[in-house]
């Protein structure tokens, strides 16, 4: 008897493996499903329910599912990155995602990553650990790290947050200091500036050292110093005024710390 039901269990445990394997986890081959659902696994980082709708045909790498902010359709990549979710963004690049897709937003995956953080929980203290890790796999599979000519990149969004090590790894991969600069006049704001607004010292220092210019007007508008100023960060005017002072290619380190 025993023998006789350890092998219907033995049974069972096949069908339902079989059930899976045919099904891909619950979902039909060729059947479209709730973005709904999908959004909810990408979010918790669900990579087999991602996995088994994308084998099933269900989705696509590449697809465009509604998420809050992106009514129109976002890419799955640039959710899992703005939920740091690890495990579905490294499945994503190896199932072929593009790396550079951006939101209606014209945001990328990379940016996300760079901007956004974990909430405090409990002690409320905000981690970017898991979002730093999902800039560095980005960038390791290719992501562009300025993004198109004119507009914010991954540096600004962590230059704005003071995500300072995100910051210093940009910086070391070879993202531009200014970003797009046209005769000392920049069309959307430098990522100094983004520090400078949010009175990110931390951030503005290592740009400044990385030589940053503190000279550049942001077009029709202010340098960095006058934004400073005009967003109540007054504790940065005087680092930025002594940048403003640089002679051509004189250090900031070495005149203004």
């Amino acid at each position: 008897m025993g023998r006789k039901l350890a092998r219907m269990r033995g049974l069972a445990g096949c069908v339902l493996l079989a059930a899976m394997l045919a099904g891909c986890g619950g979902i039909e081959p060729g059947r479209r499903i709730d973005s709904e659902r999908v959004l909810n696994a990408i979010v918790a980082d669900d990579v087999d329910y991602v996995h088994a709708a994308i084998k099933a045909g269900a989705v696509s790498p590449n697809q465009r599912i509604p998420a809050p902010g992106y009514r129109e359709g976002t890419p799955l990549l640039t959710i899992a990155a703005r939920s740091a979710s690890l495990n579905v963004l490294r499945y994503l690049v190896a199932a072929g995602a593009d790396v550079n897709a951006r939101t209606p937003a014209h945001e990328t995956a990379l940016m996300l990553a760079s901007f956004f953080m974990e909430d405090g929980g409990f002690l409320g203290v905000p981690s970017y650990g898991r979002h730093e890790q999902a800039a560095r796999l980005l960038v390791a599979a290719g992501a562009d790290l300025e993004g198109a000519p004119h507009g914010y990149t991954a540096l600004s969004y962590a230059a704005y947050q003071g995500r300072d090590r995100t910051v210093r790894f940009l910086l070391e991969r070879g993202a531009r200091v200014d970003g797009y600069v046209e005769d000392g006049i920049a069309y959307i704001p430098t990522p100094l500036m983004m520090a400078a607004m949010m009175g990110q010292r931390t951030a503005a220092l290592r740009l400044l050292r990385a030589g940053a210019n503190a000279r550049i007007r942001v077009n029709g508008g202010h340098t960095a110093r006058e934004l400073a100023v005009k967003h109540n960060q007054t504790h940065l005017a005087p680092l930025l005024a002594c940048a403003e002072r640089l002679a051509p290619g004189e250090s900031f380190s070495r005149r203004c710390g």
